[in-house]
């Protein structure tokens, strides 16, 4: 068994996903679960053609996340996407696509008419989410919402 050794401007992922106690993940815990953590391990679990499907997986998603978008860029990942897909059913005829999995084969027009989804994704208000979250609100709406509420309206306004 190995450690894996990651740089300090990564976010490491839970180190039990999946088990009660965990919390739920933040967007950059399931980028560095799925792209860094899991290929390590599932070539180890699962053999290669499950591995490899899972790859054009991950392919895709790093070639929508680039910093700079190019035509071949989008293109690429339309077929990793398409592969994933296909392969997907492949291995497992009773498989359906889900919506968002259909969606994801209508994603590189996104890319071509908005460019890296760095520029168009709403980041602040993800995180936003992610801290409101956080505070125990009992699930009613009361003092304690409403005030997050309004202070990230205001927030936004500035």
């Amino acid at each position: 068994m190995f450690k894996l050794g990651m740089p300090s401007w990564i976010e490491p992922a839970p180190s039990r996903p999946g088990e009660k106690g965990q919390g739920s993940f933040s967007a950059d815990q399931w980028r560095t679960f799925c792209t860094i953590n899991l290929p390590f391990t599932l070539v180890q679990l699962w053999g290669s053609l499950p591995y490899i499907n899972f790859m054009h997986l991950i392919t895709a998603v790093c070639l929508a996340n680039m910093r700079v978008m190019t035509e071949a860029c989008i293109r690429s990942f339309e077929y990793h996407m398409w592969v994933y897909l296909e392969e997907l059913i492949d291995l497992n005829p009773h498989t359906r696509i889900t919506t968002y999995q259909h969606m994801s084969l209508h994603f590189g027009n996104l890319l071509r008419r908005f460019g890296p989804v760095k520029s168009w994704q709403c980041f602040a208000f993800e995180h936003l989410n992610y801290t409101i979250r956080k505070f125990p609100t009992n699930s009613r709406f009361g003092m304690c919402t409403s005030l997050l509420f309004h202070g990230a309206i205001s927030y936004f306004r500035l």
